[in-house]
């Protein structure tokens, strides 16, 4: 143990200790502990004998340094003042004398606003808004432990989450895919802070998803529909109650495009969005091609080409002008799909003039305060059109390679979803089997 002297003409005392080499000798060192009062001068000697042990044994100003920052957690420990401030601050200390770098800490809402800024800049808009969305919902629901730390969220937490938003968190019951969207956003903060190294595992990792079996099947349009929702693109009165004071001319465009828009989805099945941010450059009309890149599916820069059907050739032989550029849709390319006079408002007075059933679904659920909430849910909209093509290529008998060529599907399991066949190809299928 360190003993103190004095040298003659120093105000300061000085320590003397023996540490022990890499080669098992002992040396004697002196150093000055800067201090005068002596009880801080025995604190200071125990403090810089351990330093030059440390030193000695690791052979480096970072293996002294950690050995110090450990030495002084088992002090602080010893003395009952190891408190969970301190005890980060010598973490802090530790991390700085093996990586160099200082050591962050977090709160739950510090590190979602900060994995929210690093996104929104790598993903698409509408995919970082719904970040946003699932992010402000959990830590609305952690409410003040989302301003403790961040590794204390637990697996628990998670679960607990999960459970109160499928049952109405917020005034509205989540569906089953809805509620496996929020832990996949959630997922995706606590798997970013484990690459970040701020974290060991993610509390979202092991948490179950819920089965989907309860969301809305979507229901698909037969041939018969498709003509008269292109008749009905083309009526004046939906047109007149969503637009009162647009001119004529506009009017007859907005309804023209919307006739091409109708036909092209159930030919070709573009998602709403690619339908009418089609270019006249996708077009190949000498080629009979039609090649663009699903937004959904953009981040694997894989382009669909898929040949263009005679209907649609000549609707868009009618529609083109030589040099033409720009979207195909002007108009309609000029709008987003959600909003009152959004796209998807538009099509379904569409599907109204047409005399058209949405197949609208009412869901009926009440909140934690006993509220009662009423939910509308359509199983035909716009993307029924997607499920049309499939459905009439997959009863045509046309191949499952083949229809996820044209519909850009990459999994089995998803096309599926997108395959409703009808009794008649059903019961020829039947029909094949033999006699007894």
């Amino acid at each position: 143990m360190a003993s103190l002297f004095k040298r003659p003409g120093s105000p300061f005392h000085f320590c003397a200790f023996d540490v022990t080499l890499p080669d098992g000798s002992t040396r004697r060192l002196k150093k000055s502990t800067k201090q005068r009062d002596r009880g801080k001068a025995l604190k200071e000697a125990l403090r810089i004998e351990e330093l030059e042990k440390g030193k000695a044994l690791g052979g480096t100003d970072m293996a002294a340094q950690a050995y110090g920052a450990l030495t002084e957690a088992a002090q602080a420990a010893a003395r009952g003042e190891l408190s969970e401030a301190r005890a980060r601050q010598i973490i802090a200390k530790l991390s700085k004398a093996s990586t160099g770098d200082t050591l962050r800490f977090f709160t739950v809402r510090s590190w979602a606003e900060e994995w929210a800024a690093g996104k929104a800049g790598a993903v698409k808009v509408v995919t970082a808004k719904r970040h946003r969305t699932s992010v402000k919902v959990f830590l609305a629901y952690l409410g003040p432990k989302a301003e403790g730390r961040l590794e204390a969220v637990t697996k628990a937490d998670v679960r607990k989450f999960r459970d109160a938003i499928r049952k109405g968190y917020g005034g509205l019951k989540r569906s089953g895919s809805t509620v496996n969207c929020y832990l996949s956003d959630i997922g995706a903060m606590f798997r970013s802070a484990v690459d970040e190294d701020l974290l060991l595992s993610s509390p979202v990792a092991s948490v179950e998803r819920l089965p989907e079996d309860d969301r809305t099947e979507r229901e698909v349009f037969t041939l018969a529909e498709v003509s008269r929702l292109v008749e009905a693109a083309g009526q004046p009165e939906w047109h007149a109650k969503l637009f009162p004071r647009v001119g004529d001319e506009e009017a007859a465009q907005r309804r023209a495009e919307w006739q091409g828009l109708i036909v092209m989805a159930f030919y070709l099945g573009p998602r709403l969005g690619d339908c009418s941010q089609l270019r006249w450059q996708d077009v190949d009309l000498d080629q009979g091609v039609i090649s663009y890149m699903p937004t959904k599916t953009s981040r694997q820069r894989k382009r669909l080409n898929v040949p263009v059907h005679p209907r649609l050739m000549a609707l868009l032989k009618d529609r083109h002008e030589d040099g033409a550029e720009g979207a195909v849709f002007p108009l309609l390319s000029l709008r987003g799909s959600a909003g009152k006079l959004g796209l998807s408002s538009q099509f379904s007075a569409i599907m109204e003039a047409g005399g058209i059933d949405r197949r609208k679904i009412i869901e009926t659920t009440r909140d934690a305060a006993g509220k009662l909430t009423r939910k509308s849910v359509s199983a035909r909209t716009f993307h029924s059109l997607r499920h049309s093509l499939t459905s009439q290529l997959a009863n045509a008998g046309v191949a499952e390679e083949l229809r996820k060529k044209i519909t850009g599907h990459s999994s089995s399991a998803v096309h599926a979803g997108y395959t409703h066949l009808d009794i008649a190809t059903l019961a020829a299928a039947i029909g094949k089997l033999p006699g007894m």
